[in-house]
């Protein structure tokens, strides 16, 4: 089956008022999301159950439990829910909120305003047909924002947005499809037909024919209609059942206003290149979560300028920029700015910032062409974690081995880091393990008046050998006698992960140092989960 090119939302049911009606139906089920969801039939028909007695479902029980995961499956789209590592179903943030019967609407319309594609649940594998690459949308915010022209008169229709909205992947796309959408109204009936036929036949792979159109609309009329459904329930649109969508031209300003506080506060989540968990986490946060931007003032991407966007360039480096000083901020935009526009810039950034994930950084980080710069971008996530970090320090012996990362903390205490930029897979083999315990391990114990007490790999794709990590420790203690040094292999997306679990928790240098450590047990982790589980 062809990957979706066009936008897709689970329904069961349409209307957000009754969101809190399934999460509830959902604890019942569940026994307060303590018994195991996934593969358990047993509890999806008991899902459906709980659904059929609060009247929010038509009284039918499906025979394989399919009616309570497509249920779960739209508390899922709004990241009220996720499922963890071992199968169970994990309130988020604002899940419990809004249990709770805690600001329920304003909660609810959070949710359906950052609601984005791709986002955790159309990227689990069990959701199919999957995204076409490519797609980095916000459906709501772009009806409402496409509704929100006197270019179309403050209204968009039903059928406009079968045919032209739901084909738009991307944010940017706003002015394209006005367009569109300008053009299929000045056009004659026997021309809009045309339109139509050619967006069937392109974005659904419909055969040539008179039907095409028609097929295509009975298709996804009904996506079209749920998005209509849910902007109305923010209070930003009125939707004429079946029709339009429209906002009064006097409510216009404020509607921009909105908009903007919301693309300020809820950039777009790229948190799905990291973990699915973590994306589910964050997109979960309740409306009195909200951290400052990482930018702080600097403008998000759709309405900044050239000089604002080589500022996010700069410092698109560095995974906290909250963590960095004033005078480093400056540093690096001088690096490439004139005094003035980096003082500007400076203010700016600096101005109502937080410890917040660099969205910038993510992308950058995981998809890093060069090895060099995914070491110092390594060693920059070390720095945010808490560690005293130590690039390609020489050492105290005169060889050429060099170590790239090494770790400062306590006292006299320090870990070492080799980064493996590895595209495919990087395998730990018995050769390598003998250089980290007979060269690396050695080489650096007494570094700085510091023992070696852990080493590590991290790695930017997948790992094998992860046995070997047990044999650098019994190789390393034939050298140095009465301490056992153990180690820790991680990708680097659960090194990003950790990182943005700390900031998201709040946790201190010393929690965060302290809970990494309690990772390094010659284990290797391929999951954010299983790396939170010691």
């Amino acid at each position: 089956m062809a990957d979706r090119k066009i936008w897709f939302i689970t329904r069961p049911e349409r209307d957000p008022k009754f969101h809190r009606d399934a999460l509830l139906a959902l604890a019942e089920a569940t026994d307060g999301f303590q018994v195991k969801w996934s593969g358990n039939r047993a509890v999806h028909q008991k899902y459906e159950e709980a659904l059929n007695a609060r009247g929010i479902k038509r009284e039918h029980i499906s025979n394989d439990g399919s009616g309570g995961r497509t249920w779960a499956a739209m508390l899922k789209t709004f990241a009220y829910v996720y499922t963890d590592d071992d199968g169970y179903l994990r309130l988020t943030k604002v899940g419990q909120k809004v249990l709770d019967k805690e600001k329920v609407h304003d909660n609810v319309t959070k949710q359906i305003l950052t609601l984005q594609i791709p986002n955790a649940y159309f990227l689990e594998s069990g959701f199919r047909p999957p995204f076409e690459s490519g797609f980095r949308i916000r459906p709501a915010r772009f009806l409402i924002k496409l509704t929100n022209q006197a270019c179309l008169d403050y209204f968009v229709t039903k059928e406009e947005i079968t045919f032209f909205a739901l084909t738009a992947k991307t944010d940017n796309e706003l002015s394209v499809v006005t367009d569109k959408i300008r053009a299929f109204r000045n056009a004659s009936p026997a021309e809009r037909e045309l339109m139509k036929q050619s967006i069937a036949e392109e974005y659904d792979h419909r055969e040539r024919s008179d039907r095409a159109a028609r097929d295509y609309e009975v298709a996804h009329g009904d996506v079209a209609h749920t998005f209509m459904l849910i902007c109305e329930y923010t209070g930003l649109v009125e939707y004429i059942r079946g029709e339009a969508l429209r906002i009064n031209p006097s409510d216009s300003k404020q509607v921009s206003d909105l908009m903007e506080v919301f693309d300020q506060r809820y950039p777009f989540n790229t948190r799905y290149l990291i973990s699915l968990q973590r994306m589910a986490e964050n997109n979960g946060l309740d409306v009195d979560s909200y951290k400052a931007s990482a930018y702080g003032n600097v403008k998000p991407a759709t309405n900044r300028g050239k000089t604002e966007n080589k500022v996010r360039a700069m410092l698109a480096e560095y995974p906290d920029i909250g963590a960095l000083t004033r005078d480093e901020i400056k540093a690096i935009l001088l690096n490439e700015l004139p005094e003035k526009d980096a003082e500007k810039y400076t203010n700016e950034v600096t101005q109502d910032v937080s410890h917040a994930l660099n969205q910038d950084f993510v992308e950058t980080y995981l998809h890093e062409p060069d090895n060099r710069a995914f070491e110092d971008k390594t060693g920059e996530i070390f720095k945010a974690i808490g560690f005293d970090v130590e690039m390609r320090p020489k050492p105290n012996a005169d060889v050429e081995t060099e170590i790239e990362i090494l770790l400062k903390y306590g006292d006299r205490e320090c870990g070492i880091i080799d980064a493996k930029n590895y595209k495919n897979k990087f395998a730990l083999s018995a050769s390598l393990a003998s250089h980290m315990a007979s060269e690396y391990i050695p080489n650096y114990d007494g570094y700085d008046g510091r023992k070696v007490m852990f080493f590590g790999y991290v790695t930017a794709a997948d790992w094998s050998g992860e046995r070997n990590l047990t044999k650098i420790s019994q190789l390393a203690a034939r050298t140095i006698r009465g301490r056992e040094i153990k180690g820790i292999m991680l990708s680097a997306r659960v090194l990003l992960g950790f990182l943005d679990y700390c900031m998201d928790n709040n946790l201190s240098r010393e929690q965060r140092i302290s809970k990494f450590l309690r990772a390094v047990r010659n284990e290797a982790y391929s999951t954010l989960g299983e790396f939170l589980r010691n």
